[in-house]
């Protein structure tokens, strides 16, 4: 017992190196909370009426500490597979080691909840404290679970954490307190059970067991296989070897074997275009065809229009969507070559044509996005301007790919991974989303995506073109954030001993 405290002091020292990483397992809750639990208490409210009305933001606390708590995880094992199995060698055991990992992870979990718990006791208050509490402590576990779980099974942090956001996003833009519908499919969702739990209000689907007895369900067996998982691939030991991956002349060179790295992960392509098909289907499935108004601007004259909220629904999902994988591609290209990078620029290349060639790659996993999304939505919805739509969602992205290395640049990937959660669910889902208003609020003015989302809204809706002044600030975003990135990147390429 006293070896399996050690390693879980020493794991949570180990997380605790970076203390930017400690800081926002605090901090991401407190403002996801503090900025959602309005919104989304007045947008269910609105389409669904779910439970008790002052129980409507409770879910937002069980989103913030879930997220942080299924990263933490993903990224606790991560980081640490290779040592993990060393100790295995060495006797520790794979069991002990595990039960380790996981307590270590718990006491994250709980960080987060906390935090969470008290943004929404200062932001709304909480009419059921102790449901809400438990509530957001098992969603907690329940995506520590599913994080170890993926850790464990993916190679890599991209493809993790890609699966992590995924089924996040599902659970959350698609589930009971956010879609206000009742799918089928949507009750095989993770927190399915817990946010009805939370909200207090009965699905009627639960059969015996009931909606607790389905919401420990998944919370205890996501811990229990999640265990399993790690502690199977902990016990295997495998091959301990490290493995290395592997003018316009120039920078098509760069591009190629930049490329050429990430063309290798196949997961992580099929996931970029798999989590736009399903999510964005899906939101259009389960979405009730109920009118919402809608602020618009046709030909010079501002007016509220009514609108089907599936069309707004889908048209609003394509730019959550891409903000989220283009800020991860940017967030990780750059991460994951930076010593590449800096042999490149010892080798003679210069910073422009290395940032050229890693561009060219968060292009490529952007644009992918973009298309499929776009097609996926022409299916069932028909823009009245899609150039006009389809341009500014390629906005969307480049602002997000340029983010996602700034963002990788402060803080890390761990850390980058946080707030690469919070700019794009804050930004574009709440701040820019016409579902919860019939027109945007003004904390959200100057958000990077206000023009960019501002634009792709007017062309769905309307006839004629009447957002010049949201073309000016896009590029005044643009122009700023590509400035600034060529400034880190250069800081981040220049030469030094690797």
């Amino acid at each position: 017992m006293n070896a399996t405290l050690t390693l879980t002091r020493r794991y949570l020292t180990e997380y605790a190196r970076r203390p930017i990483n400690l800081v926002l397992l605090v901090v991401v809750p407190l403002i996801f909370v503090t900025l959602a639990a309005g919104a989304i208490a007045d947008f269910a409210e609105v389409v669904g009426g779910l439970g008790d009305q002052d129980q409507l933001a409770a879910p937002t606390a069980g989103w913030a500490a879930g997220f942080i708590a299924g990263v933490a995880g993903l990224f606790h094992v991560l980081g640490s597979r290779r040592a993990d199995r060393r100790l295995t060698l060495a006797g520790m055991g794979a069991a002990r080691i595990t039960v380790a990992r996981l307590l270590s992870g718990v006491v994250l979990a709980v960080l987060a909840a906390v935090s969470a718990i008290g943004a929404l006791a200062l932001r709304t208050g909480m009419v059921d404290p102790v449901r809400t509490s438990i509530g957001t402590l098992m969603f907690g576990l329940l995506y520590l679970g599913l994080g170890v779980g993926i850790g464990a099974f993916v190679r890599n942090d991209v493809n993790g954490s890609l699966g992590v956001i995924f089924i996040w996003m599902l659970d959350v833009f698609l589930g009971p307190a956010m879609a206000g519908s009742d799918v089928w499919i949507t009750r095989v969702f993770p927190s399915h059970y817990l946010t009805l739990l939370v909200l207090d209000a009965e699905s009627g689907h639960s059969g015996p067991i009931g909606d607790l007895g389905w919401a420990l369900v998944w919370t205890l067996g996501s811990i229990a296989i999640a265990a399993l998982v790690f502690a199977t691939a902990t016990g295997r030991i495998g091959d301990l070897r490290t493995r290395s991956r592997s003018g316009w002349s120039r920078v098509r060179a760069g591009f190629r074997f930049g490329f050429r790295d990430y063309r290798r992960n196949v997961a992580m392509w099929v996931l970029l275009v798999f989590l736009p098909v399903f999510f964005i289907t899906l939101s259009f499935w389960i979405t009730p065809d109920e009118p919402t108004p809608v602020e618009l601007t046709n030909d010079g004259v501002q007016q509220i229009e009514i609108v089907s909220m599936i069309d707004v629904h889908g048209a609003i999902m394509v730019p959550i969507t891409i903000a989220f994988l283009a800020g991860l591609a940017g967030l990780f290209v750059v991460q994951g070559s930076m010593q590449a990078d800096a042999r490149l620029a010892l080798a003679g290349f210069k910073t422009r044509e290395i940032l050229t060639a890693r561009f060219g790659v968060i292009a490529i996993a952007a644009l992918l996005t973009t298309g499929v999304s776009l097609a996926v939505t022409s299916v069932d919805f028909a823009a009245e301007r899609w150039i006009g739509f389809m341009g500014g969602n390629i906005l969307v992205a480049l602002i997000y790919g340029m983010l996602g290395v700034l963002v990788g640049a402060v803080f890390g990937r761990l850390g980058g991974l946080y707030v690469m959660f919070l700019l794009p669910f804050i930004d574009v889902g709440l701040a820019q989303n016409v579902m919860f208003s019939a027109s945007p609020p003004d904390w959200g003015l100057f958000l990077p995506a206000r023009g960019a989302v501002k634009i792709l809204t007017d062309a769905a809706f309307t006839t004629t073109f009447d957002q010049t002044s949201s073309l000016v600030l896009t590029a005044a975003w643009l122009v700023g954030i590509g400035v600034t990135t060529a400034v880190v990147f250069g800081r981040i390429a220049r030469p030094k001993s690797v």
